[in-house]
């Protein structure tokens, strides 16, 4: 806006004084009328002298005078949202903030700087960091940030307007991997949460002393180097291996364990047979009478007999456990 305003009335300044001037240094006499004139004045008659224009001061001047609205306006300036406006003195920093909206200081006495309070962001890829063994580590680190209004007039005066290169980088750059360092390479990427949160405190106190406000930290693609996993995937398949031989050693121990309950299932199976066998035989002892005894003396005679005689009211003439008796060597 000021400069807009300062080109516009230096132009009609401008303007002014060439049109005061121009048409004078313009004016020339022609060359047959002063022929004529200086031929009628050495005949001696009567002539009309030659009048230059004159420069025109009053237009001159006026443009002169447009100049100092110009120089008035180079004061104006425009503070955008998100902005704020921080006022100089003969080069001191006042302590006035001025708000988004139009501000004026005086040319030559006063001066604004513009510092953005919008949120700033800083990003890093393939951030190095090691861990507790001094393993290397690698992320991508993404810092939001921004200025606190109320601080802008002591940044302005002690940091300058590279305060970001100056501040807020180094310490970013140097915090993240001052937490890592404290953490052991096999639990690392488990703690990221862990060590985010820890890297956005440090560096909120860090920062704040400074007027600098973070507002997140964000930490991705964390992980080791190539060569590390390299190592961690050839470690898992050697254990993969020793898993493998592990399981097949279990199995073959279930297997020969299989094998001795089966065995041993089967010959308590065979003492139970035997058990029974033995039951069996007691039982059928205490159930066999004389009666029984003779009936089966009688079906073991022969297969072929059909017909027994004997005298009446008289005992058998066979002594029928001499049957039974195995025959004599």
């Amino acid at each position: 806006m000021g400069l807009f305003l300062f080109l516009l009335f230096a132009i009609l300044g401008i303007a002014l004084i060439v049109w005061g001037i121009v048409p004078s240094a313009l004016d020339r006499e022609d060359v047959d009328t002063k022929y004529e004139r200086r031929r009628a004045e050495a005949l001696g008659q009567p002539t009309t002298p030659y009048v230059p224009t004159k420069p025109s001061y009053v237009k001159i001047l006026l443009g002169i005078l447009m100049f100092i609205p110009a120089i008035l306006a180079t004061g104006i300036t425009q503070v955008n949202a998100g902005e704020l406006g921080v006022v100089r003195r003969f080069g001191a920093v006042t302590g006035e903030v001025i708000q988004p909206g139009l501000g004026y200081a005086i040319p030559f006495v006063s001066s604004i700087d513009i510092v953005d309070t919008k949120v700033r962001q800083i990003r890093i890829e393939n951030y190095a960091a090691a861990s507790k063994e001094q393993q290397d580590l690698f992320m991508n680190l993404t810092l939001n940030y921004h200025v606190d209004p109320a601080a802008a007039p002591q940044i302005v005066q002690t940091i300058g307007s590279d305060f970001e290169a100056k501040i807020v980088q180094p310490r970013f750059l140097d915090i993240p991997k001052s937490i890592t360092d404290d953490y052991p390479t096999t639990t690392v990427l488990k703690s990221r949460d862990e060590i985010r949160q820890k890297a956005s405190q440090l560096l909120r106190e860090a920062l704040a002393p400074y007027g600098f406000v973070v507002d997140g930290l964000s930490l991705e693609n964390f992980g080791y180097s190539a060569e590390y996993n390299a190592s961690i995937e050839q470690k898992q398949i050697e254990q993969q291996k020793v898993e493998t031989e592990r399981q097949k050693l279990e199995q073959s121990k279930i297997v020969a364990q299989t094998a001795v309950e089966q065995a041993k299932g089967q010959a308590q199976a065979q003492i139970e047979r035997a058990r029974g066998e033995a039951e069996s035989n007691r039982l059928i002892a205490q159930s066999l009478t004389e009666e029984i005894l003779t009936n089966r003396y009688i079906e073991k005679l022969s297969d072929k007999i059909t017909t027994v005689l004997v005298p009446s009211d008289n005992g058998f003439i066979l002594d029928l456990g001499s049957m039974l008796k195995p025959p004599a060597e």
